[in-house]
């Protein structure tokens, strides 16, 4: 849980910073927030539209091609995977709430 709740609020900091910009991280951090976001997604549908928002955000001033050319990059994949796999030996009812309050941090 300890990890989850680090994760989250490193996601919580790290994306209203992100969005200044283009891409101005790397694919790893990119990888690692997106990671981020789809867990909760998933962990917290009922709140899936504001993930999304958040992940839309991320990209805002990105070009699709500079996007997908991120994704595909290893270093996103290899980050994405190692996030979702941490995140996902978490209890669902426990990453629900972490989500849902990494939400709550934004406001």
């Amino acid at each position: 849980m300890k990890l989850l709740r680090i994760l989250c609020a490193g996601a919580a900091i790290l994306i209203p910073q992100l969005v200044l910009a283009k891409l101005p991280f790397s694919n790893e951090t990119f990888g690692k927030v997106e990671g981020i976001l789809d867990f909760c997604t998933k962990a917290d549908p009922q709140s899936a539209p504001k993930y999304q928002a958040q992940k839309k955000a991320l990209v805002k001033d990105a070009t699709e091609k500079e996007v997908a050319e991120a994704r595909q990059s290893q270093q996103y994949k290899d980050a994405y995977e190692a996030v979702s796999t941490e995140l996902g030996k978490e209890p669902k009812e426990k990453a629900a709430e972490a989500c849902a309050a990494s939400l709550e941090g934004d406001k």
